[in-house]
């Protein structure tokens, strides 16, 4: 059996592309692996481009759907297939670089505790050798991962970058979840799961290009509004383990709240007491944990109120007096300070 199983599915991707990231895999320096394209129910150049390639290097397989199915479904299907001890994504139109798979095995290999794992991707336009922008996350404790996918800021793993353990998968009867609410959004979803059954990592290395043409954000521009309530349709699965329904105010409040500076809105430190409080009487994340994150993005937003408005100095002396708040004695100090409050007052 193959070391490692490259997941892809395919649907019309150009056939220049796939050349060029079925050439990419095929070069790489770790040649134990399969790969297992799901041609999802299309009859073009790609698909004619994917029998050449198979016809002439034997770790290459073709499943083919009947007609299109979607990619969960495919990828599903794909996972079924998969013999290796790993199995590591792909998209058609991307680039590994030619070590990716020696990389990530090893990175796998001396973390056995790490069940599923991204990397970092730089990103091109038309020319794979000017990197547009680079995608370079790093992972935090398990317990943290698991509270910031609570408001879509994980970090959010690279798709194409991701290689788990197979009998990880298996074990905890994992797949991407093929509801079509989650469309848009079957990696994001896949990984609120996956966190909860084991220990995700980041290997601080680029392995993968990828591909982001103007097409492509076309796409995504096109399909933004389906893609937040993609985002919102998991977030609200996420709170209803804490028993809360958001109202549509409070999923404008949570989407990306611990990403940037918030606005000074008593609304965002409610929100934030109310997941707290339900939290303690669940238990579903590490208390401290999920406190010391709010307490963080309540002081920054309190500490940059101060430094921006100063008409808001005399609300903001009376609301750090009156206001009985739940930070850290510290932080609480520190604003005082910058307000000019007495210790006593």
């Amino acid at each position: 059996m193959p070391l490692v199983s490259f997941l892809m599915s395919n649907y019309n991707t150009p056939p220049a592309y796939l050349r060029r990231a079925l050439d990419s895999m095929l070069a790489q320096t770790l040649t134990d692996f399969e790969a297992v394209v799901i041609n999802d129910g299309v009859k073009d150049e790609s698909y004619e481009l994917l029998l050449e390639y198979a016809e002439k290097d034997g770790r290459i397989r073709i499943i083919e759907n009947e007609t299109n199915l979607g990619l969960p479904v495919s990828l599903n299907k794909g996972i079924d297939a998969c013999r290796g001890k790993y199995i590591a994504r792909m998209d058609t139109d991307d680039i590994c670089l030619p070590d990716r798979l020696e990389k990530q095995v090893e990175y796998m290999e001396s973390h056995p505790d790490v069940m599923f794992a991204g990397a970092w991707a730089d990103a091109f336009a038309d020319n794979e050798n000017e990197i547009a922008y680079s995608w370079k996350t790093v992972m935090c404790p398990i317990e943290e991962y698991r509270i910031r996918l609570l408001f879509n800021n994980s970090p959010l793993l690279p798709h194409p970058t991701v290689i788990f353990r197979r009998d990880f998968l298996n074990d905890n009867s994992l797949r991407y979840s093929e509801d079509p609410h989650n469309r848009y959004t079957e990696d994001y979803e896949m990984w609120t799961r996956c966190a909860d059954r084991g220990k995700a990592g980041i290997l601080e290395s680029v392995v993968l290009k990828y591909r982001d043409t103007e097409t492509q954000s076309r796409i995504t521009v096109r399909h933004s509004d389906d893609m937040d309530n993609s985002y919102r349709y998991t977030q609200q699965e996420l709170m209803r383990r804490l028993n809360i329904e958001m109202t549509d105010e409070e999923a404008t409040i949570n989407k990306d709240l611990l990403s940037g500076v918030k606005p000074y809105d008593l609304r965002y430190k409610h929100w934030m007491d109310k997941l707290i409080s339900q939290n303690g009487k669940l238990k579903i994340y590490d208390q401290a944990t999920l406190k010391r994150l709010l307490h963080k993005v309540w002081y920054r937003t309190v500490a940059h109120a101060i430094s921006r408005k100063k008409t808001f100095r005399r609300r903001l002396r009376c609301f750090l007096t009156a206001y009985t708040c739940d930070m850290p004695r510290l932080a609480v100090l520190m604003i005082r300070r910058k307000l000019g409050i007495a210790k006593n007052d």
